[in-house]
């Protein structure tokens, strides 16, 4: 393709630079075959971080006993080989944290527990805040 005499003017050229070249065959193949690879590792990667085996809880119920502590009941599945942490917390009327604590979790099925947590204030909830694996 060639470049109308008027764009190359040296005024022009000299004014806003020489116009850019566009990328010939073998420059758009290179781009492609890197943006292919590039999509094909970065959806592999995301598979591999989502099929990685989780912890799951289920909230069962919490027993407010005074103003300075809590019951929560939850239930826990943790895969075979695995073991983990939860965080648990009581929150207040107006979803404040008013209570926290971990517990150590492992690999012994699914399991009910029941988690007493000391508050700084009266709490309205208590449940699990989130589990994760630990070494």
């Amino acid at each position: 393709m060639s470049t109308p005499e008027s764009m190359t003017s040296p005024t022009l050229v000299t004014r806003y630079g020489a116009p850019k070249r566009r990328l010939n065959r073998r420059g758009r193949l290179v781009v492609i075959i890197a943006g292919v690879v590039a999509g094909v590792v970065a959806t592999a990667l995301v598979a591999f971080v989502l099929n990685r085996p989780t912890i799951s809880t289920k909230d069962v119920g919490f027993s407010v006993r005074d103003s300075t502590s809590i019951t929560v009941g939850m239930d826990v599945v943790v895969p075979a080989g695995l073991r983990g942490r939860c965080g648990i917390q009581a929150l207040d009327e107006r979803f404040t944290v008013v209570g926290y604590t971990e517990i150590d979790v492992d690999d012994t099925g699914a399991v009910a527990r029941q988690v007493e947590l000391r508050t700084t204030s009266l709490a309205v909830s208590g449940g699990v805040d989130r589990c994760w694996t630990v070494p």
